[in-house]
């Protein structure tokens, strides 16, 4: 009887500690969690960037020549056509210089005339003293243009101040032939040469004179394309120097973005990969654009952390119609490296990794299962599961230290 007794004892023992291991197991009070389906779906994986809007067709207008601002047509944001006036620099000065080289060609020609008729003793002793006073002239203007020369090498002067030294050299140098051929044709008689000699300096007057008035188109800016200024520098009553920038025009018809993609990710963006354009604070959703160009050089760029990047800038259009649009706004850009169709997808985090693997914990008829799953494309929110879990499971999401194997939970 004793041994009947105690095999029932221990019966009961056994019963009570896996009831109390089955309790502890599945009978405590469950976890609540939240819970999401497997589904199938199309997955997307791409790189995320900054980048900047600009003009397809825009123009930078430089001075080509310094001087006052007699006239600003245009303001910021007037629309202009090709060939409209922007600006008129005062160019009194070039016209002076015209004047005073048509001046020596009728004086020329008129030395030419007197040549063929003859000339008195009277006018002849008038030439050499001619002669003598513009040698003097000619010598004054060479050493003048010889300074300025210096000068506008070591930045002194304006290239306008050297320029117009050189002619007056030019032009005093014509004056000192001109009197010369009519003292030699009044020494020596008229001849067929001495005819050439007086048409050659004419000619060179008349080059001289085309020269100059070939640069009164730069004393007035007209606009290269259609477009809005965006920028004017220049306003009426200024002195503008040569080579500064003093218009932009832009086309804002065709835009298109710029960014620059770090090298380590650029080996997975090709021309033509598919771009999502977005911008929160303008409203503007994911729209489509594409990869049209990567430039072929890489180059050293400062993180906001202050850490140098080597990058490749690329170029992107758009694929879709977008209203308010400025050059210079910042779009967040998605490039898409790879897709996925018809494919199993869980949500990013229900997924977790232990030991080197993924896992994720499917709701078991209530309690909590660990499973590994094999992981194929990943967005910001989605994960494909490439093997591991089967369409319709539930799958926990977020799980902490309190789910484990086992654990009894409820959504």
């Amino acid at each position: 009887m004793r041994g009947k007794k105690k095999l029932i004892w221990m019966g009961l023992i056994i019963m009570i500690i896996s009831a109390a291991a089955y309790f502890a197991l599945f009978g405590g009070k469950a976890v609540s969690v939240n819970l999401a389906k497997v589904q199938r779906g199309n997955i997307q994986e791409y790189i995320e960037e900054k980048a900047s809007v600009e003009l397809e067709n825009k123009a930078d207008i430089y001075g080509l020549q310094s001087g006052v601002v007699t006239l600003e047509a245009v303001d910021v944001g007037d629309r202009v056509k090709t060939g409209d006036v922007l600006l008129k620099i005062q160019d009194e000065e070039l016209l002076l210089n015209i004047k005073a080289l048509e001046l020596q060609k009728q004086a020329a020609e008129a030395k030419l005339e007197e040549a063929r008729e003859g000339i008195s003793q009277w006018d002849l002793q008038k030439l050499e003293a001619q002669e003598k006073a513009a040698q003097i002239a000619y010598e004054e203007a060479k050493r003048v243009a010889e300074n300025n020369k210096k000068l506008y090498e070591a930045g002194g002067i304006s290239r306008d101040i050297y320029d117009s030294s050189v002619a007056a050299l030019a032009s005093a140098e014509a004056s000192l032939e001109v009197v010369k051929s009519s003292l030699a044709a009044a020494q020596e008689g008229f001849s067929p040469n001495i005819e050439k000699q007086f048409k050659a300096q004419i000619d060179e007057i008349q080059i001289q004179i085309n020269h100059l008035k070939s640069k009164q188109k730069d004393y007035i800016v007209k606009s290269p394309i259609d477009g809005i200024v965006m920028l004017a520098e220049a306003p009426q009553g200024s002195a503008v120097p040569q080579g500064k920038l003093i218009f932009q025009i832009g086309n804002y018809d065709d835009m298109f973005l710029t960014s620059d993609i770090l090298v380590d990710d650029i080996a997975n963006v090709r021309e033509g990969s598919e771009v999502l354009i977005s911008n929160e604070d303008l409203g503007i959703p994911d729209i489509k654009g594409t990869v049209r160009k990567i430039y072929p050089q890489a180059f050293s760029k400062m993180s906001d952390l202050g850490i140098a990047q080597k990058r490749i800038k690329a170029e992107i259009s758009f694929d879709e119609a977008v209203n308010n649009l400025k050059p210079g706004y910042d779009m967040d850009i998605k490039i898409v490296i790879a897709s996925s169709q018809n494919t199993l997808i869980v949500n990013e985090k229900a997924v977790f990794d232990h030991e080197g693997k993924s896992y994720v914990f499917i709701n078991n008829d209530g309690a909590a299962k660990m499973v590994q799953i094999d992981k194929g494309l990943e967005s910001d929110d989605e994960i494909e599961v490439l093997k591991g879990l089967n369409e319709g499971q539930e799958v926990i999401l977020s799980p902490d230290e309190s789910i484990e194997e086992g654990t009894k939970i409820k959504s």
